[in-house]
């Protein structure tokens, strides 16, 4: 075909689920520095599953990257500096996505013949990239002339739905249907996460304190099959990655062992599990969730196990919803969070993420109204009353034999005058069964080693208090 192609000419046909995003759509992208390279070492988790040895690794993806790529241009050579097939590097996230975008952009801009050589190029690079393959197969179907059935329509996007080839005609099935109508959720959802980042500044309302010691936290939300990394930089929180993810197969709200939901909370990062110590289902490896915490068990929910982690080696991603409850990225955007982000990472999953400004009011009313808990906390141990102290206790904690030995330690530790609580972290969260408030922090003392804590504080009518408290290191 020649390069007279034009959008005009589709008439009522639009290739299959990219098409026709309105307005500025892809560009509209927030400017941000340009990509870096660092070398450091992965996350130490513990032994015999902890990744040793350095990891070239680049920074988490600018949303100017995307934009660069979407302003047209042969994605082939744009990109080809960072395809982790030809560095050999851990690559650069979101590469073959960015590209994906970049095709769409191009047919918005009409050039479907600079559109087909794009993806041909990024299938050829990324073979497993099953929605770029069915944005192949839609622009070679209307080269060829093969038009399909008039598209349907969905706000500002046109989606075609074309029937199974005719030599496989009779003998179409519901699985066959399930997957063509997945793979057109992904591209949807690729679209939208491109173009509906938060505006600068801006972090999810449970972010309520995180000192410079908390390097990264990481936020999911499920309706957009997005995974938001945020780096701290000059005691800011700021937004310096998102990937595409996938969720359980039913959705979220996890309530127990192979409900193949995915759970919602605020959760920490555990260990690395290497890829070659898993099942190929697993991708390249795994970093562990401590679910079910100790809000979830007081709640009631059950089921363990749930883990981000990369995708099959048939599989460049997985499908929106194809997990039995674990949150699925793309290999190169996994490997790059397991060579960045810490133990003890906070992660917060929901369906529906809350974006703030780092100086709403709300947020920082609700920080500000914890602090006083935190110190009583805090002059419950230093001081000479006990009873105060045990107010701020459940009945239910205060009487497990399991306290005993870490009230010894705390009590030991804040004997010494000079006990100070350090690294204080707060995260706020919200459902059916109440309001709580999950901290880590650190007591210290010159003449006697540091204990780590997390705690779970429930609000009852309009005190605080703790049901849970663990002594991590």
């Amino acid at each position: 075909m020649s390069g007279a192609m034009r959008w005009d000419t589709l008439g009522p046909w639009a290739v299959a689920t990219l098409l026709m995003v309105g307005g500025a759509g892809l560009a509209e992208r927030a400017s941000a520095q340009p990509r870096k390279e660092t070398t450091r070492p992965p996350v130490q988790a513990g032994k015999p599953d902890g990744a040793s040895g350095p990891t070239k690794v680049a920074r988490a993806p600018r949303p100017a990257d995307r934009q660069a790529a979407a302003q047209g241009g042969p994605a082939s050579t744009r990109f080809a500096a960072a395809s982790p097939a030809k560095t050999g590097a851990v690559g650069w996230p979101s590469d073959a996505e960015a590209r994906l975008l970049a095709v769409i952009r191009l047919v918005e801009n009409q050039q479907l013949n600079a559109a087909l050589l794009a993806v041909a190029s990024l299938t050829h690079d990324v073979p497993n990239f099953q929605a770029a393959q069915l944005v192949y197969a839609d622009l070679l179907r209307f080269k060829a002339g093969k038009v399909g059935d008039a598209p349907a329509r969905s706000g500002g996007m046109r989606v075609s739905y074309h029937p199974a080839p005719k030599a496989a005609q009779g003998k179409e099935t519901q699985e066959w249907q399930t997957r063509l109508h997945a793979l057109r959720d992904e591209l949807v959802r690729r679209v939208h996460g491109a173009n509906g980042l938060p505006e600068p500044g801006r972090m999810p309302s449970e972010f309520l304190a995180m000192p410079s010691t908390v390097r990264h936290a990481i936020a999911v939300d499920a309706s957009k099959s997005r995974l938001y990394l945020f780096t701290q930089e000059g005691g800011t929180l700021r937004l310096t990655g998102d990937f595409y993810v996938s969720i359980g197969k039913l959705g979220m709200g996890k309530l127990e062992e192979g409900d193949q939901r995915t759970p919602q909370g605020v959760y920490f990062v555990g260990r690395q599990i290497e890829g070659a110590r898993l099942p190929h289902l697993y991708g390249k490896g795994a970093l562990t969730l401590n679910y079910p915490n100790d809000w979830d068990r007081a709640a009631g929910r059950g089921g363990s196990g749930i883990w981000l982690h990369g995708a099959p080696p048939e599989q460049f991603a997985r499908v929106p919803q194809a997990s039995d409850g674990c949150i699925v990225l793309s290999n190169p955007d996994l490997l790059l969070l397991m060579g960045t982000v810490d133990p003890q990472t906070p992660v917060l999953v929901r369906e529906r993420l809350h974006w703030v400004a780092a100086d709403d009011a709300k947020r920082r009313q609700a920080a500000q109204a914890f602090q006083p808990v935190l110190a009583a906390w805090q002059q419950g141990w230093s001081g000479a009353d006990p009873q105060a102290r045990a107010r701020l206790y459940s009945d239910e904690l205060a009487a497990s034999p399991a306290q005993q030995a870490p009230q010894r330690r705390l009590a030991a530790l804040f004997r010494h005058g000079d006990a100070a609580v350090e690294d204080v972290s707060v995260f706020a969260w919200k459902d059916a069964q109440g309001e709580i408030r999950i901290v880590n922090l650190k007591v210290t003392a010159r003449a006697a080693s540091a204990l780590t804590l997390r705690q779970y504080w429930r609000k009852t009518g309009d005190r605080w208090q703790l049901f849970s408290e663990d002594i991590l290191s």
